[in-house]
């Protein structure tokens, strides 16, 4: 999966990028549907967190 990451001035990621493609395949694996409630995608959202952690750049305190 290729993420790019979102951040403000400050240097906070604000969101997460993922090409179209990848969103139509995830849309399909987990039967997501423009007429689907928000809160109906949470297993996506768990997944999709837990594959952040696994990528996130380290903090480096700066």
């Amino acid at each position: 999966m290729d993420i790019k990451y979102l951040s403000d001035a400050k240097g906070n990621i604000t969101g997460v990028f993922i090409e179209i493609e990848e969103w139509k395949r995830l849309q399909k694996q987990y039967n997501i549907s423009e007429q689907t409630p928000a809160d109906s995608g949470a297993q996506l959202q768990q997944e999709l967190a837990e594959a952040l952690k696994k990528v996130k750049p380290e903090d480096t305190g700066n």
